[in-house]
């Protein structure tokens, strides 16, 4: 293709030459671009193009470039299209998905158009072209949508129209210069070709104090050097403050408008060239299931494959006869070898013969009674070690043969080996009779051949016995083989194909090469003959009829997402469901009605427990979000007073929890509890652990840590590194204090939570502080964030996902969420589902930041869609602002609309949902209250024989209920368990596998892999054991999720045992009504980490691919690395889940047998206490019309509470 950049310009015949020979190959994707660089060739249209990195100011640069606020601007990325504005026609085309076009023609609304913009699932793009002469004739500029992350930069490669662009203009964020994602698109935008400019804008966040600027611009360059990226030049801007020192925006536009005054298309020929290789790399993609399925090592392989899975198919065909060969052969060499008769037991036999002899007498005179006890004795005398010598000689030897041989077949069948296990004969009196001979005289030679006649006899039953068992087996055999045979049939049927398919690939390898050479010959000399010109002319002319002209716009019909869309429901809930005051009051009603009545003493303890439960409220809400998103202002907003000092600390893990007060604990005080030596000594291995740390006492660890210097070693990240020598620096003053509990002031609670040298060795620090959350019974838990030093070395944040009554996460207007809140966030949506209640809240902090409503709702709008990605299904999603509702509350002001509907929402979970199952089984303690008061009116119209008879009958039915109950099969849900612990497990290796390319490519980039020879083997290895480290966290906190939904699904399998007993109970007898269960708590089974002791050795191999940078990235060599390192930790991942699998088998099954027996247990006393209680009540006195009037009280309670169950 270099004699296509030896011409001066592209001509009109090549690129139809190409889009003819595109569109008759199929390739209509890249034959369109074609189409848009023969048109913008034929109208020698100049093309600037702006990219960059979302909220960098990318639309408002070129709203201020073209005079006129005509693109949408916001915090969040909004252009999701690509966007072309040039000057002329006076219209708006909105190119659709779809291939339609539709144009109005000014005025139209701009509002409109900017919604067009944003989006990107129905739009493929959208033309302005304005009236006014906003740029210059024959020019245009083409906006890109903005890029947040990798696959966003790839798409903007492959759709935003990049191959048009003439020069490039690149925005960044001041804050986001060094972002992998940008330069790894500025890399891919070098190596297309294309001239391009870099902005760094929002210079006006520039703090001269803290970097001066020269350093500032200096670091850059040296960063674009290091990734060999070479920007025509490197601009700095600000849009908010233009009289900002170092602001070139008029040296930008100058630039801009300059190149929009060029005559010549000078770059085209590069484009031409991209498209052509995208055109080959797609015809090869095409065909690449063939061609990459098979290559020559296959083919041999494959054959190799053939002949095994035909030699394993033969085998199975045999194995039946094999196995029966084998099984005659132990069957026949046991009984042969098979001693029974020896010497002694032939004199024996001997004595018994003799006692057979028709003339056989005891004694002198031969009584009759004495002869027939000798015969009986010297039978017995016989048989017994007879039948000890068959089990020692034949039964025992045979057992063990057989068991060997079906496992050696792997028969894993569990009758068939009890079969086995129980092959046995029973030889009686009557068999040694059988075989007598009438009228023999006894002789050596009769007993000899008697007892081989025996023998015989013996190992006859024997075969017999094994016969039975042998025909089972082999049926069983035959059946599995079956199924075997038919799936290496399939196999062998696919492997048959293998030559065939190497034939076509060859041919498939012929015809692309054709093709390629075909194609670079058009771009020499092109060959276009009319047909060509033709069907270039007709698209055009097609495109154009395509275009659907109308008056005005309409916004293309999609689903309105609101802010928040609950906010009629609050009333609504209220009104559906009893409060927790009107509730207290019930009860207490109730307990005054029923207290002193006998038989009631249960009941009046389980409304007790109900009503001190609902009064004495205590719940714990923890507070989650990444460093600076604003969790401590946020949490002095619903504090409502500047509690919690914002700490400058990203890498602190410490706790901190505002408490209600105490007896113990007055307003102001704090309690700091500082990590013990064993927690120390864990962070230290934890973070030091790639440098082999020796030292099992904290002390001499940390000082192991300043004589290495490792605090200050180049291969531990900076965060790592500040916490080190935090550590260091508090140890002298701290060290004294360590594993203790110690009290201080609200006047020092800051120092303790700014300072790092204090904040590294406090493990959590309790404030108790009276305000009116605390009143409520709330504690508020400000966890460490996700990007905290040892997040992934504890259980904190695990212990308070799982123990919290709500959750509440905080991120920041105009923050991207990061890879730590993205971890965390995931982790939080595999866990959502498994809580009763959605306890989760998300919050969008420093709304005040927003321009307008519309921009609120446009990031509010952007978070949940990041939310939904990460797999948190309907999130309550809430933008407030701290500093303004902090604010409101100190100057006691009405609360701004934005965090009331917070609050109400909130506080509505809290003292609503969360004890609406208390108040639902208040009400039905109540219930049972009415019913026990029926059942004693009842009661009191026996006569004394009906009550002897009605206690009897309940004594009966107490016991047989409580050998039903006892007896209750469970299996069901063992089952059931079991499988719901297999089927969750199943996914996680699979989930593991698909995220995998992912996980590889924030460890293997080329911003952590930079240097080359022995440097880059060391940055190999540390991506490496950073990524066995997140992969093995990956696993361990599926395992946590999948233990909550297992603890979440034994309890609804809890609800369904009691709520069987409960009808059992109720259908036995009226009385027996038992009282609502509380559900169960369970313990989270202890998971080892993953790969702790994994050899770094077998990664090797994926190691030694790496032959340097340019080849790792730009010839994506790194994909074969990938490749290698996941097959290589593929085993020790099954391995992993698979072995505690066994872990969790064994724990949830013993824990649901430990609720099985305590709801069965719970049941029989409940049952026993009713049968006590009415035996009390029908022998007392008391008159029947209070008893009715006291009913009437408690049915008018449940109506109050619109209780259905009452008659």
């Amino acid at each position: 293709m270099n004699q296509l950049k030896a011409q001066k310009s592209v001509k009109l015949e090549q690129l139809a030459s190409l889009y003819q020979v595109m569109i008759q190959n199929g390739d209509k994707k890249n034959a369109i671009k074609i189409l848009e660089l023969y048109e913008k060739r034929n109208k020698n249209e100049i093309m600037i193009g702006f990219a960059g990195h979302f909220s960098a100011g990318k639309s408002s640069m070129i709203n201020t470039i073209v005079g006129e606020d005509i693109l949408p601007k916001s915090p969040i990325p909004t252009s999701a299209n690509v966007v072309k504005i040039y000057s002329g026609e006076g219209v708006a085309r909105v190119h659709l998905n779809n291939g339609e076009t539709i144009e109005f023609s000014e005025p139209y609304d701009m509002d409109v158009i900017k919604e067009y913009s944003k989006d990107k699932d129905t739009i493929k793009k959208i033309e302005l072209s304005t009236a006014k002469e906003l740029v210059p004739s024959g020019c245009s500029i083409i906006d890109t949508p903005g890029i947040d992350a990798a696959d966003d930069a790839d798409r903007i490669m492959t759709e935003g129209s990049l191959h048009l662009v003439d020069y490039l203009f690149y925005v960044m964020d001041y804050n986001h210069v060094q972002s992998e994602v940008n330069l790894q698109f500025l890399q891919s935008v070098g190596e297309k070709a294309i001239p391009y400019y870099v902005i760094v804008n929002q210079i006006d966040k520039h703090d001269e104090e803290e970097l001066l600027f020269e350093q500032f611009d200096k670091r850059i360059k040296q960063t674009f050097d290091e990734w060999n990226l070479q920007p025509i030049r490197l601009y700095y801007s600000s849009l908010l403050d233009e009289s900002v020192a170092n602001n070139q925006i008029d040296e930008i536009k100058e630039t801009v408008w300059t190149h929009m005054a060029e005559d010549e298309l000078l770059h085209m020929h590069a484009a031409v060239e991209q498209v052509v290789t995208d055109y080959k790399r797609a015809l090869k993609i095409k065909h690449e299931d063939t061609l990459d399925r098979l290559n020559d090592v296959d083919l041999d392989q494959g054959m190799k494959e053939l002949h095994e899975k035909s030699a394993e198919l033969e085998a199975l065909k045999q194995e039946a006869d094999e196995f029966g060969k084998a099984f005659n052969r132990e069957l026949q060499q046991t009984l042969n070898n098979a001693y029974l008769m020896p010497a002694k037991l032939r004199d024996k036999a001997q004595v018994f013969l003799e006692s057979q002899q028709s003339n056989f007498k005891v004694g002198l005179f031969g009584s009759k009674k004495k002869t027939e006890e000798e015969k009986n004795k010297r039978i017995l005398d016989f048989l017994t070690p007879l039948k000890e010598n068959i089990e020692a000689g034949i039964q025992w030897k045979l057992r063990d043969k057989l068991l060997q041989i079906i496992k050696d077949y792997d028969i894993s069948n569990t009758k068939l080996q009890q079969d086995i296990q129980q092959l046995a004969i029973i030889y009686t009196e009557q068999d040694l009779m059988n075989q007598l001979k009438p009228g023999a005289m006894i002789n050596g030679d009769y007993v000899l051949n008697y007892t081989n006649d025996v023998a015989n006899d013996i190992k006859n039953k024997f075969k017999q016995e094994a016969r039975v068992r042998f025909d089972a087996i082999k049926a069983y055999i035959d059946s599995r083989n079956r199924e075997k045979e038919a799936v290496i049939q399939a196999e062998i049927s696919q492997l048959s194909h293998i030559r065939d398919v190497k034939e076509h690939r060859e041919a498939i390898q012929q015809e692309l090469k054709a093709k390629f050479h075909f194609i670079d010959q058009q771009l020499i000399d092109p060959s276009i003959d009319d047909d060509g010109w033709k069907l270039i002319h007709r698209e055009i002319k097609e495109k154009e009829q395509r275009i659907k002209r109308i008056d005005t716009p309409q916004l293309l019909e999609k689903k309105e997402k609101q802010i928040v869309s609950e906010k009629e429901d609050v009333k609504e809930k209220e009104t559906k469901t009893s409060s927790v005051a009107s509730t207290i009051r019930s009860i207490e009603k109730t307990i005054h009605a029923i207290g002193g009545l006998p038989g009631f003493e249960t009941l009046l303890k389980d409304l007790g427990e109900k009503q001190y439960r609902l009064s004495n409220r205590s719940y714990t809400i923890a507070l989650f979000g990444a460093f600076s998103a604003g969790k401590s202002s946020f949490a002095n907003a619903l504090i409502g007073e500047n509690v919690l000092p914002v700490s400058p600390n990203p890498t602190t893990a410490t706790v901190n929890r505002i408490c209600p007060v105490t007896d113990q604990h007055q307003h102001g005080t704090v309690k700091v509890t500082f990590k013990n030596d064993e927690a120390l000594q864990s962070d230290l291995v934890a973070i030091t652990k790639k440098f082999s740390p020796k030292e099992k006492d904290f002390g001499k660890l940390l000082e192991w840590v300043k004589r290495e210097k490792i605090h200050q070693h180049d291969g531990l990240n900076k965060m790592y590194q500040a916490y080190l020598q935090a550590m260091i620096n508090g140890f002298d003053e701290i060290q004294d204090v360590i594993g203790d509990t110690v009290i201080i002031s609200l006047e020092n609670f800051p120092t303790y939570v700014t300072d790092e040298t204090k904040a590294c060795y406090i493990a959590s620090m309790d404030l108790y502080y009276d305000c009116s959350l605390t009143r409520q019974g709330i504690t508020l838990v400000d966890t460490p964030g996700a990007d905290s030093v040892n997040a992934r070395h504890t259980n904190v944040a695990f212990d308070y996902i799982k123990h919290a009554d709500a959750i509440l996460y905080v991120t920041y207007y105009n923050h991207a969420l990061s890879r730590a809140d993205k971890d965390f966030l995931t982790q939080l949506g595999r866990v959502k589902e498994a809580f009763e209640l959605d306890k989760m809240f998300f919050i969008v902090n420093a709304a005040d930041l927003a321009t307008d409503a519309e921009e609120l709702q446009l990031v509010v709008n952007y978070v949940q869609e990041q939310l939904i990605t990460l797999g948190i299904r309907l999130p309550k999603l809430y933008p407030v602002s701290s500093k303004q509702s902090l604010k409101d509350k100190v100057e006691t002001r009405a609360l701004n609309e934005q965090m009331q509907a917070f609050e109400d929402f909130f506080y509505q979970f809290i003292h609503h949902d969360l004890v609406a199952l208390t108040i639902e089984s208040s009400v039905w303690d109540i219930n049972r209250t009415y019913h026990a008061i029926n059942q004693y009116i009842q009661s009191l119209h026996l006569d004394e024989d009906e009550k002897e008879r009605r206690k009897y009958e309940l004594e009966e039915k107490k016991e047989k209920l409580a050998r039903e109950i006892e007896g209750m099969e469970t299996s069901v849900f063992d089952d059931r368990i079991a499988d719901k612990i297999d089927k969750q497990l199943y996914y996680v290796f699979e989930r593991l596998s698909i995220r995998f390319h992912d996980i590889f490519k924030d460890y293997f980039n080329p911003t952590t892999i930079t240097e080359s020879g022995k440097k880059a083997i060391i940055q190999l290895q540390a991506s490496l054991d950073e990524l066995i480290e997140f992969v093995g966290y990956e696993l361990y906190q599926e395992l946590q999720a999948v233990s909550l939904r297992v603890e979440a699904f034994i309890q609804t399998q809890g609800v369904e045992l009691h709520g069987n007993m409960s009808v059992k109970s109720r259908s036995t007898d009226e009385l027996f009504d038992l009282p609502s269960w509380n559900g169960a708590k369970f313990e989270t089974p202890e998971y080892a980490k993953a790969f702790e002791e994994i050899e770094k050795s077998l990664f090797n191999k994926a190691l030694s691919t790496f032959k340097g940078t340019k080849a790792f990235f730009e010839k994506n060599e790194k994909e074969e690395m990938k490749e290698l390192i996941f097959k290589v930790l593929s085993p020790f991942a099954k391995e992993y889940i698979e072995a505690n699998k066994v872990v969790m088998s064994r724990h949830y099954m013993a824990e649901w047998q430990k609720l099985v027996m305590s709801i069965k247990q719970e049941a029989q006393q409940s049952v026993n206490t009713y049968v006590e209680n009415y035996v009390k009540m029908i022998v007392s006195e008391i008159d029947i019309s209070v008893l009715v009037e006291k009913q009437d009280d408690i049915r008018s309670i449940l109506e109050e509470h619109k209780y259905e169950d009452v008659s």
